[in-house]
């Protein structure tokens, strides 16, 4: 017969969370009496107390705040720049918040989906997701989750999650506007994929960008190909080699920085002054660019705005109870443009 006055078993509040499928903070307040609704979720809750003979007081003790202060990070197994810097970012986020973080990191899609789900059933505040690459929407599919989720970076379809990403569109659309403020008056496009759907806005937001500021760019000018120094260097000769300043773009935009040195290599070899004829902006911010001669302009992703933003929408969940909205309300998707951090390779401003 099921106790009413303790737990059996050593079964714990994480148990009965598990078995309903819900947060351990959804437990506490059905069971304390804090959450009133009576719903499924609170019929799970009580069915699986039930079960494993846990009871009201237990409840009550194992949980006095709805706030665990820790928050789970779950990543792919990658020795990128970008995902070391989201860790740095996101752990900067938590301190300042004065919360702690469980990290995870997984070197398929389906790995990082159990990890999830596994994540679900802890305490925790919410998890921030990093997409392993090609992911899709896989990752939290099955998942009926009442602890926030939010995807940072990667695409995603779903609506159910909150997502927080880099506006691909608002950010070459400042690159272009950078180069344009400049002197610029015609720009080229080195484009290292559009079969994504980044890609795609962005070489959109690109074409978009010289209606609206009234910049030339031949259609020769705009490539695709992979994000390589040797591309680079193959497309720049192949514009540039032999032609004069009015067949040529005043300035080159490259996706990768890979591309992007390649572009200065050509120019150097072609005795073609950078960025007194010709700028360069790279849309990918790394040591390469900051190291390259000229040093490259470069656009780099705000993860610490982005990190911040995650945890606010974690802190905003938990005050609105995300048990009862996680569910079925539409998710929040925030997108920051990349910010320009200008060096040698584009002019200074008329206004400096």
């Amino acid at each position: 017969m099921a106790s009413s006055h303790g737990k059996q078993n050593g079964t714990s509040i994480t148990d009965v969370a598990a078995l309903a499928n819900v947060s351990i903070a959804t437990v506490s307040r059905v069971l304390s009496g804090r959450r009133t609704k009576d719903d499924d979720i609170a019929r799970r809750v009580r069915k699986a107390a039930h079960e494993l003979n846990y009871s009201v007081n237990s409840a009550a003790s194992a949980l006095r705040s709805d706030v665990s202060n820790t928050i789970a990070l779950s990543m792919p197994a990658t020795s990128t720049l970008m995902a070391a810097s989201v860790v740095t970012a996101v752990s900067e986020a938590a301190s300042a918040a004065h919360m702690q973080l469980l990290v995870g990191i997984d070197g398929t899609a389906a790995a990082q989906h159990r990890r999830i789900k596994a994540f679900c059933g802890h305490p925790t505040d919410g998890i921030i997701v990093l997409p392993c690459p090609h992911a899709g929407v896989s990752l939290t599919r099955g998942i009926v989750a009442y602890t926030p989720i939010i995807q940072l970076l990667g695409s995603t379809n779903l609506l159910r999650h909150d997502w927080v990403s880099i506006d691909n569109g608002a950010s070459v659309e400042l690159a272009v506007t950078h180069v344009v403020e400049r002197g610029a008056r015609s720009v080229a496009y080195l484009s290292d994929e559009v079969a994504s759907s980044d890609g795609a806005e962005t070489l959109l937001a690109f074409q978009s960008s010289l209606n609206l500021l009234h910049v030339r760019a031949d259609s020769e000018w705009m490539t695709i190909a992979d994000g390589t120094v040797q591309r680079g260097f193959s497309d720049t000769m192949r514009m540039f080699a032999g032609r004069g300043t009015d067949q040529t773009p005043e300035a080159v935009i490259c996706s990768s920085s890979d591309t992007a040195i390649g572009v200065l290599i050509a120019l150097g070899q072609l005795s073609i002054n950078v960025p007194g004829r010709v700028q360069v902006v790279s849309l990918q911010d790394n040591e390469a660019a900051a190291s390259s001669t000229p040093a490259l302009t470069s656009m780099r992703a705000p993860l610490q705005e982005m990190a911040a933003e995650s945890l606010r929408l974690i802190a905003n969940a938990q005050a609105n109870g995300s048990d009862t909205e996680m569910g079925t309300r539409l998710g929040r998707h925030v997108m920051f443009p990349r910010l320009v951090i200008a060096r040698q390779s584009t002019r200074e401003s008329n206004d400096d």
